[in-house]
């Protein structure tokens, strides 16, 4: 039998054609994709570092909106049990408050709603090129002086990377923001807390300087005096 015409196949080089063609489409598509992959992982990133920048702003404010000052203590108790001390340091400010902002997790725990809270700067311990806002609470009202908390009670990181921490305070009496308020001080505001609170966070991230600016009221103006309500 013979065959009216000679019948053809794929050559060896149409087929290596074939397969690169198809691999630089390959690769077109994964290079694509991958981008595509890489840029949402980086916007992940940064809504969970602006987050938890966010959420470290927002548990200053709540906790400054229930500071308070109290003169309810045992009558020879010289000590200082609630406070109000922002201590300012340039670019990178102290404050130490009395609040009753803490909450308690256990039953029958040794703490209290009445706490003292403080913020400061302070460098990493691993990395002395970074600097970090640090948070620490009493869980209850010790009488210890703001200086003399790290002596009992850990501190832990509330914001990385912050090269400022300013805070300012409103006296409504002189009409005009201090750099310093300190209840524990005669000669300062022994018996009064400001009526707001101006707060500046500058945070790095990379290369880039990320401000956060706020200002919290403070309702508590009424320092409290059971002895003298009786």
């Amino acid at each position: 039998m013979t065959c009216s015409g000679r019948q053809r196949g794929i050559t060896l080089i149409e087929v290596m054609i074939s397969l690169a063609v198809m691999a630089m489409i390959v690769v077109g598509v994964w290079s694509s994709f991958r981008g595509t992959i890489d840029g949402m992982a980086a916007t992940e990133a940064v809504q969970l570092r602006y987050s938890i920048i966010r959420n470290g702003v927002s548990r200053i404010e709540s906790e400054l909106t229930m500071t308070y000052l109290s003169r309810n203590r045992p009558a020879d108790d010289v000590r200082q049990y609630t406070l109000f001390d922002g201590i300012d340091g340039n670019k990178t400010d102290d404050l130490t408050f009395s609040s009753f902002s803490h909450l308690r997790v256990r039953k029958d725990a040794n703490e209290s709603d009445q706490s003292v809270v403080q913020y400061f700067v302070d460098k990493d311990p691993e990395d002395s090129t970074r600097s970090h806002l640090y948070r620490r609470e009493s869980r209850r009202l010790s009488g210890d002086k703001a200086d003399q908390l790290d002596e009992y009670f850990p501190a832990y990181v509330l914001i990385e990377d912050v090269v400022e921490f300013d805070l300012q305070y409103w006296d409504e009496r002189q009409r005009e923001w201090l750099d310093t308020w300190r209840t524990t001080r005669n000669d300062m505001q022994p018996d009064r807390l400001p009526e707001r609170v101006k707060m500046k966070i500058l945070v790095r991230d990379g290369d880039v300087m990320v401000p956060v600016i706020a200002q919290v009221a403070l309702p508590m103006q009424e320092t409290i005096d059971l002895g003298q309500a009786q």
